[in-house]
């Protein structure tokens, strides 16, 4: 993947780059070469010009110059080129008669110092958020982007994302407040690194929940950070998604249960020795589902009779809220 502006390949975004300057033609020499860097998966560097007549040319020529221009040689020609073998500390020019541009400084392949961790307690209903894998290499100007996830294993398998760039609601810096369901899965944060100029679809998220998980490559870091433990108390911080398991118990000992994904909800009711249960499948609300009520059977309550009921409620095997009532 190329992360210069992404939202398709180099080529195309030249192309609507240069069709939105004007008509194809040759660059002339009152204008400065406009071009956009971009990093590949191994770390590499890529450039294209969107100036007219863009990157379809073979006419630009290029040359791998000293930061200060006191030293330059030719390099490659053509729209879009790699760095290749190209030293640190190296700008190149480009040019088309006497139109010429620069690029910013490239200090060589993408290397990783020290990969990324988080700030905060990796505890269910605590905020965590994303520190910067430390970087060598790249160009001038680089920004980074994070996304943390779940995992079945402490070796990083069957992840899920939780955090998404476009967000409406995510917390500030991409932080996000772990969610009790994620208890004793693993948290996983990555790192990806966007040449300068990047450029972002404006389409919002609706979830931080199950985008592709980012793989580690030249360009991206990723770490285990550690296994989520269990809440020692309610969550404090309201940015961020709502709890992926809500439940509330009425008056009327009738259960509201709202899932993200699909779950199992058991209503259970102890009068004395006295014990009945209510089970049901609740279709996920980030799947368009709503919340589901959930009550005794008929049965069920005259065989409890009237009294006072200690009502629980368990989701997916975990308790999710308690009321006593009385049954009448």
């Amino acid at each position: 993947m190329r992360r210069g502006i992404v939202t398709g390949t180099g080529v195309l975004l030249a192309l609507l780059l240069c069709l939105a300057g004007g008509a194809l033609g040759t660059a002339s020499a009152a204008e400065s070469v406009r071009m956009q860097p971009l990093l590949n998966n191994d770390g590499s560097g890529k450039l294209f010009v969107n100036t007219p007549p863009g990157p379809f040319s073979p006419d630009w020529s290029w040359d791998a110059c000293t930061p200060d221009l006191s030293s330059c040689q030719p390099f490659a020609i053509g729209g879009e080129i790699g760095t290749g073998n190209a030293p640190a500390n190296t700008v190149f020019r480009v040019s088309m008669g006497s139109a010429s541009g620069l690029s910013p400084i490239w200090h060589g392949n993408l290397g990783i110092t020290a990969p990324p961790s988080v700030e905060g307690e990796v505890r269910a209903n605590e905020l965590v958020t994303p520190h910067l894998a430390t970087w060598v290499g790249g160009w001038d100007g680089d920004f980074d982007r994070t996304q943390l996830a779940v995992c079945a294993t402490p070796a990083g398998k069957r992840c899920m994302s939780i955090t998404a760039p476009k967000y409406v609601q995510g917390c500030r810096n991409e932080a996000t407040v772990i969610d009790p369901a994620f208890t004793g899965k693993y948290l996983r944060i990555a790192d990806m690194r966007f040449a300068p100029g990047t450029s972002f679809t404006l389409e919002a998220a609706i979830s931080p929940y199950g985008h592709a998980v980012w793989q580690e490559n030249g360009g991206t870091a990723t770490a285990i950070v550690g296994r989520i433990q269990r809440a020692t108390g309610p969550r404090k911080v309201r940015c961020g998604p709502p709890p992926l398991i809500q439940a509330s118990i009425s008056v009327r000992g009738i259960a509201s249960i709202a899932c993200g994904f699909d779950c199992r909800a058991v209503l259970i009711a102890r009068q004395g020795a006295d014990t009945a249960q209510s089970v049901r499948r609740v279709g996920g609300t980030l799947r368009g589902g709503g919340a589901t009520e959930l009550g005794l059977s008929a049965k069920a309550l005259k065989r409890l009779g009237p009294g006072r009921t200690h009502l629980i409620v368990q989701v997916n095997g975990k308790r999710a809220a308690q009321r006593t009532v009385v049954l009448g």
